[in-house]
């Protein structure tokens, strides 16, 4: 285990942050190491991958631990494991350079592997869920190793049992199933009809290369203009819910979840009020995806939250429903 201090925190969000301690994990071999340090020292600890999906303080008063477990290993034809601290998009190209195929909607998506089963990310009509045989991760509470099977993680939109739990995930065990490649979303069909590409001719990798030029030209470059991805996450409601009065169903993206139930695109409704969102000098909308908010000007934690709780009020008053902030907001 590596120990530094006064570290500087990088992160997508570009906000200038940094923490008291940092502890480099490479390896499951490090976890005695790390539960001696922080049995015999008081820091209070943050745990991050690549710090795409969390906004951070001015200064985290406690130890950082960075996760760089870095192996890729084959169990079988069609099973394996990967590190925590694995790049996810990384991950997404050696799976397809290996003919292991299924998550080709997921490629692009910042982060780690061992990020990715917490927020349970998808994108493009996939759940990285489905590809998860099992998680193995470190417990904080009782110092143990353990392995929860799919079943276990309680997986579902964007959630998972370990948001509510403290753990590093060491590793993740993925299962590749044989299936079509899923075209259904909106974007990548608008794409197939606008270039006159058949889905019969597709393949795994020419469909991830067409979910790049979507992504690309839909969604910033954190490393050219920060920002954390989508920072509001569609909210899921009964139909019953909507309130005909203030909503058009018609003016809405909307995705059929089946029990009355309906998934609401949140950039549709973010489009539908923001000229009465107030201004603010360092954070903004995208341009080209309201789901987006970029960092203009050396913004705050605090600034993006003011902005944010902007937002929310105004889709509420327009709709009565309620946005809820995708990425993880860390206390100082």
């Amino acid at each position: 285990m590596i120990i530094d201090k006064d570290v500087s925190l990088k992160n997508s969000f570009g906000i200038n942050a940094s923490s008291n301690i940092s502890l480099t994990v490479n390896s499951e071999e490090c976890i005695d190491d790390l539960k001696d340090f922080l049995a015999n020292n008081s820091y209070k600890k943050l745990i991050i991958g690549e710090a795409t999906n969390i906004l951070l303080p001015k200064n985290f008063e406690g130890a950082v631990i960075k996760n760089n477990i870095l192996n890729i290993s084959n169990i079988s034809n069609d099973e394996v494991i990967v590190g925590g601290g694995v790049n996810w998009d990384y991950f997404v190209a050696w799976s397809l350079e290996n003919n292991l195929n299924g998550l080709e909607n997921l490629t692009l998506i910042p982060g780690s592997v061992g990020a990715a089963p917490i927020q349970n990310i998808g994108a493009y009509g996939v759940e990285i869920s489905k590809f998860i045989n099992k998680v193995r991760f470190y417990d904080f509470t009782d110092n143990k190793i353990k392995e929860f099977t799919q079943h276990e993680c309680n997986f579902s939109y964007r959630k998972s049992i370990f948001q509510n739990m403290d753990i590093l995930i060491l590793s993740v065990y993925f299962k590749f199933l044989p299936g079509n490649l899923v075209t259904s979303y909106d974007s990548i069909s608008d794409y197939l009809n606008t270039n006159n590409i058949k889905v019969s001719d597709l393949t795994p990798k020419k469909l991830s290369n067409i979910i790049k030029h979507i992504r690309l030209n839909r969604l910033p470059d954190y490393k050219k203009i920060p920002n954390v991805g989508s920072f509001f996450k569609n909210p899921i409601i009964n139909k019953a819910d909507l309130n005909s009065e203030k909503l058009d169903i018609k003016n809405l993206i909307t995705w059929d979840l089946g029990n009355d139930m309906i998934k609401i695109g949140a950039a549709r409704l973010i489009e539908l009020v923001k000229d009465k969102i107030p201004k603010s000098t360092n954070v903004g909308l995208h341009k080209n995806h309201a789901l987006v908010l970029i960092n203009k000007n050396n913004a705050s934690q605090d600034d993006v939250i003011k902005y944010s709780s902007f937002i929310q009020k105004e889709v509420f008053n327009a709709f009565d429903i309620n946005l809820e902030i995708e990425p993880i907001i860390i206390d100082s």
